[in-house]
């Protein structure tokens, strides 16, 4: 037993329970991905801590250890794979390039080191890599790649340096989860950089292991330095997981959790920023205010469950009514608002609200109940209705409650050049039709 592997050991151990203790909190398959690639880990390292070179049981610790090897990078790989191609693609991809690898490895760790058994994983290795390169990712480059690997592990078996040409194939398989991870994980991210950096570290310590073996002088450090990516990795990935919480906290302190739409605190700052590019730029600038007719009624019949579905369909439907350049908020219960820059002309603001009109008028289905649920509008212009961002939303919010006392009437719009002093006025002309009524309510 090799006792100086135990601290690596124990520290590998606490920080895979920390990984488990996060990944209860915040479940995710590739949480669970990465800690099962973590165990394998753990087993290899195990594994290593009882073999010893003359040792009885010294081959089926090998094999175990250069299994644990290969099946550990596979997982990572999978685990942080772009997806180009469907999850059942990807995954009959890895599982058939990873058979000749897996085969290599085992035979190397029973020591059966001989070309006739090595040469016959090779080929299959190198017709499944182009075939599934071809045919399931639909790429030449993987193919190309695929080719020049095997041949340079065919090349190592000819010169019988079997150990060099298993360790070559290992070394590729960890700097392809390296690359992969590379180029999923958020840019910037101290995590991503901690898991980039020991997968690269393991990737050349694989390749360079053939050479190391033979200086002993270099045991010790190339030992420690083995063992080190193997935390630096776990480090990392804890690091990814709590940069995501706080990500995430902070978008769910901007947004509203049910619909995923910006919540009152970011529309507060877009409008006000809206607003100073409006002035800016002397040009317009719409708030529309939208309230649910009806929603405590469905709240109170179907439940409230219903009503969240309600406000998730119909946050959805107006996505799609809005521009991209638009803000579209949910100020709280079934209250929603919209910020519309760059208005300059009355046409493209009649199509903008025929837009949203549409995008309210669109069916949706609540328990298996086909329903249109009906809206009442109240819009302000920045800079006629009001100078400040306040005041512009109390002119659309007066209009709309207005206008929802009134049966019938769905939404309005100012007149232009209209004056938040003219409300009263703008209500009366409501109410005599001298307005434009954008919508009737059915």
């Amino acid at each position: 037993m090799n006792f100086s592997f135990l601290p690596d050991l124990l520290a590998l151990m606490i920080l895979i329970f920390i990984l488990v203790l996060l990944r209860r909190r915040h479940p995710q398959e590739r949480a669970d991905l990465w800690l099962l690639g973590l165990f394998f880990t753990l087993v290899e390292a195990v594994a290593h801590t009882f073999y010893a070179q003359n040792g009885p049981p010294q081959k089926i610790l090998h094999m175990i250890v250069m299994d644990c090897y290969l099946l550990t990078g596979m997982i990572f790989v999978w685990a942080a794979g772009v997806h180009p191609v469907s999850k059942a693609s990807r995954l009959l991809y890895l599982s058939l390039n990873g058979l000749p690898l897996l085969a290599l490895c085992t035979v190397y760790g029973l020591h059966q080191n001989r070309g006739i058994v090595f040469f016959p994983c090779m080929a299959a290795g190198m017709v499944i890599g182009v075939s599934t390169s071809l045919y399931l990712r639909r790429s030449w480059i993987s193919a190309v790649l695929h080719v020049c690997g095997w041949m340079a592990m065919g090349y190592l078996i000819h010169i019988s340096d079997y150990r060099a040409a298993v360790y070559w194939s290992l070394c590729c398989v960890y700097a392809t989860a390296a690359v992969n991870f590379q180029r999923r994980l958020p840019a910037g991210s101290t995590g991503r950089m901690a898991i980039v950096t020991g997968f690269t570290i393991w990737s050349l310590c694989l390749l360079l292991h053939p050479w190391i073996v033979q200086y002993r002088e270099y045991a010790d450090i190339a030992s420690h330095i083995w063992n080190m990516q193997k935390s630096l990795i776990s480090i990392g990935m804890i690091l990814v997981m709590l940069e995501e919480q706080v990500s995430s906290n902070e978008w769910l302190a901007l947004h509203d959790e049910l619909t995923g739409l910006p919540n009152r605190r970011l529309f507060a700052d877009r409008l006000t920023t809206a607003m100073e590019r409006a002035n800016r730029t002397r040009t317009r600038l719409a708030l529309i205010i939208l309230d649910l007719n009806g929603f405590k009624k469905i709240n109170d019949t179907m439940g409230h469950q219903a009503g969240d579905q309600v406000l998730r369909e119909v946050s959805m439907h107006l996505r799609k009514g809005v521009r991209a350049s638009d803000t579209l908020a949910r100020l709280g219960g079934d209250e929603f608002v919209i910020v519309a820059a760059d208005v300059e002309r009355e046409q493209s603001l009649d199509h903008f609200m025929e837009a949203v009109q549409r995008a309210l008028d669109r069916s949706i289905l609540v328990e298996g109940r086909p329903m249109v649920v009906t809206a009442s509008m109240g819009m302000a212009m920045y800079p006629e209705d009001a100078q400040d961002a306040i005041r512009l939303l109390r002119v659309a919010d007066q209009r709309m409650y207005a206008l929802k006392q009134r049966s019938g009437v769905q939404s309005v719009k100012s007149a232009q050049g209209l004056t938040a002093a003219a409300v009263d006025s703008q209500m009366a002309a409501v109410a005599s039709g001298s307005d434009r009524v954008l919508g009737v309510a059915r």
